[in-house]
Formats: C-alpha cells, structure tokens, sequence
C-alpha cells in the first residue's frame, strides 16, 4: 500500500496548482484518473499517465471573496466562486476532521449531484477512497478540498423529487421517460448545459416518480448501474453521456458507507434522477430491451491492459468502476461497457 500511496502522492504533486476545469466547462480528470489507476492495481502506470495529461490543464482559481457559513447556500453553483468554495473546504479541513466535514456537507450538496455532469460527486469519492485506504496525508485531504468545493461551484439541480415508490420497474420507468428532442442539446456547455433544459421538459418530474425501487438503498444502486450500463451499450453515438449514469451513482455508493443510514435513501433518489435526466436529455429514442442477456465478458486482464494502453481519463474510471460493481453484481453488461468505451474514444 505504501508503493501505491507514493505514486498516488506523486500523482497529485504533478497536478498542484491545476484547475477543476478547463476550456469553461471540461473537467479536470487528473486526480480521479490517477486513484482509479492505483485502485485498478496499476499504481506505477499512475504518474506517467499524469506527466502526459498535465500540459492541458488550467491553474486553479485564486480565493477573491471569503466564503463563510452564514452566505453559502446563496453561492451554490457560482462557478465565479469556484477559489472561494475551495478556500472555504481547505478552512474546514484545517479546522476539523475530514469526515465530519464529508457528513456537514454532504446533504447541503446533494440535490446538486449533476454538477459538472457528476464530476464533482466523482471526484469527491474518489479523495474519500483514498483518505479512508491511506489517512489523512495533507494532500489527500486538500483534494477532499478541491472536490467538494468543485461540486459547489457547479451544483446544480434537476427537476423533481423522485420517491422512489412508483408503480413502474426501473426499464418500464426509463423507456417512459419524455425526452428532449436533438436539436434542444448540443449549444454549448458541455453535458451540464444539456441538463439545463430538462428545466422545460413537460412531464420529466413525473416520469421520475413512476419508479418503483426496492428497499435497500444499495439494490437501488445495483438497478440503477446495471441499467446504466445497458443504456450506454444501446447507444453507441453517445459514450460520454452515458458513461457518467454509471460513474456518478458508482461514486455515490463510494461515499455511502462513510455517511449516516438516513443520508442513503435521498442519495439513492438523487442518483436516479441524474441517470433518469441523462437517458432524457441524450436519448431521443425510446430504450427497451435493458434486461438483454449477454456473452461472456472480457478477461479483466484485458480491459486493464486496454484502459491504460487507451490514455484516456474516462476509460479508465469506467474500467475501474465497472470492476468495482462487476464484483458486487456479476453483470457483465458491466464488464462489457467498459469495453465498449475503450473501442469508442479515440
């Protein structure tokens, strides 16, 4: 473990001083890439794989105005804020220990959980995975900071308040879902832009609420990433979308064990309601067929071998994220789009 943590340590020492963002609204995959890079077993393919990302990134925003607790909900997704969010979390952090601070904040950024196309959930479960495996080293704690405060300078919220007791399993709940139409999508702003017009999209809370979910919060997760994944092996002209309705809840079932019981049941609603607006927002075609049985999946060798070799942030967290729920469920529609996703990005 102490090999790992030295090339993760190395990782994120090569991205100091980067943005969250880049070119106004793509995220830095960086730090996200390089853990999920150790926890596929690959630690030492880690910092060589940040020394080729690192010329494309942009510094990180100064703190220009103090954030204090008093005004913080009117500043949810001020981007403009993006240095005062993370100045504020690195005051937390200095104050107070780093779970306390995950528990404070974590029901006040919630309902925002589409940041940055669920960027900022993701990138916070990925600094509380290695705070939990490593301690509290300062820089594991100070990228705790820069998740935490990215999700809250991109907070944004979607339509509806799913309950979760609808009378619709989820593949009945997903191909009812009213859709934008193509030429309501593409104008600019990345995914996160995309989802803004669910804002206008008649009968998309509703649709939301005809899903009937099981008890457990986790065999909601389970439902809902499996899904996911087939929705993304459906629609190969879209990988990108798709790939984050696997990735975001994915993150959020990181996170959940290290949270109160009763933060589950909203986090869990949250995540059908990000997965449930990316199928509305990037598929205009009605999904049936989701519980479609598949071959074989591919050797795990392989697809470590073809994330690494790939370069690619996305496939490598999708790889390493359809391991971790691969292990829980046994899906191979898992396993599968993680394949996919390598033949996919070039």
């Amino acid at each position: 473990m102490t090999s790992d943590l030295d090339k993760l340590l190395e990782s994120l020492e090569l991205l100091a001083g980067t943005g969250a963002e880049r070119r106004g609204y793509l995220a830095n995959h960086g730090p996200m890439a390089a853990e999920a890079l150790v926890a596929l077993g690959v630690a030492g393919a880690a910092p060589g794989w940040t020394r080729l990302y690192r010329p494309i990134l942009e510094p990180e925003p100064p703190e220009r105005f103090r954030l204090d607790a008093a005004d913080w909900r009117e500043h949810l997704g001020d981007l403009s804020r993006l240095g005062d969010w993370t100045a504020l979390f690195r005051r937390e952090l200095a104050e107070r220990d780093w779970l306390e601070v995950l528990r404070a904040w974590w029901p006040r950024l919630l309902p925002g959980l589409a940041a940055s196309a669920t960027h900022g959930v993701i990138r916070t479960a990925h600094g509380v995975r290695a705070l939990t495996l490593a301690g509290p080293h300062p820089m594991l704690v100070d990228e705790l900071a820069k998740g935490l405060g990215f999700w809250a300078a991109r907070y944004q919220e979607l339509p509806g308040s799913p309950a979760l007791r609808g009378p619709d399993p989820l593949g009945v709940a997903i191909s009812r879902l009213p859709r934008l139409t193509p030429d309501q999508i593409g104008h600019g702003g990345g995914i996160s832009g995309d989802l803004a017009h669910l804002d206008g999209l008649a009968g998309f809370a509703e649709g939301l609420d005809r899903y009937g979910a099981p008890e457990a919060p986790d065999a909601v997760l389970d439902e809902l990433i499996s899904a996911a994944a087939r929705v993304f092996l459906a629609r190969p002209d879209a990988p990108i979308e798709f790939c984050h309705a696997v990735t975001g809840p994915a993150a959020v079932r990181l996170v959940l064990p290290h949270l109160p019981a009763e933060f589950a049941a909203p986090a869990v609603a949250a995540s059908w309601q990000v997965v449930g607006g990316i199928v509305a927002a990037f598929s205009p075609e009605r999904l049936d067929g989701l519980d479609v049985v598949l071959a074989e999946p591919p050797v795990a060798e392989t697809l470590v071998e073809r994330a690494v070799a790939s370069g690619d942030a996305h496939v490598i967290k999708l790889t390493e994220a359809a391991f971790r729920e691969h292990a829980r469920t046994g899906d191979a529609a898992l396993l599968h789009a993680a394949y996919a996703m390598a033949d996919r990005w070039p």
